[in-house]
């Protein structure tokens, strides 16, 4: 199958799903959840789909993911009424590490960056200052 179908049929489902969970879908537990990729498989049977929700807490990332589990079924069925294909692909949902690691990255180089600056070093021309 063509790499660029693929990649439509990616951002059709990514489109599609974001507007049912985010209209559809009346689980409190889905709140500020954000669909960040989708990933289907080359047979269209398979579709990953990466969330993460808003706050980072892991009590409530799990709490989103069972809701997803829950409403997988209803989501799979309004997906297939959406969609132009002659299978909807089979949903699996994954939290998506990527913006924990990104941040942890980011707060390692802000580190990195003020160890560098001294706090004890004279920062003016010639050393003397103007008051």
């Amino acid at each position: 199958m063509s790499i660029k179908r693929q990649k439509r049929v990616e951002d059709q489902i990514q489109r599609d799903l974001s507007d049912i969970v985010h209209r559809k879908v009346k689980d409190p537990r889905l709140t500020d959840l954000t669909i960040t990729g989708i990933r289907v498989s080359a047979d269209y049977m398979f579709a990953d789909i990466y969330v993460y929700r808003l706050g980072g807490d892991p009590a409530a990332l799990q709490e989103a993911m069972q809701g997803l589990q829950s409403a997988s079924g209803y989501i799979r069925r309004e997906l297939g009424s959406r969609l132009t294909i002659r299978f909807v692909p089979e949903l699996r949902f994954h939290l998506d590490q990527s913006i924990d690691y990104g941040d942890r990255i980011e707060s390692l180089l802000a580190q990195i960056r003020q160890e560098k600056q001294d706090p004890h070093e004279d920062r003016t021309e010639g050393g003397t200052t103007d008051i």
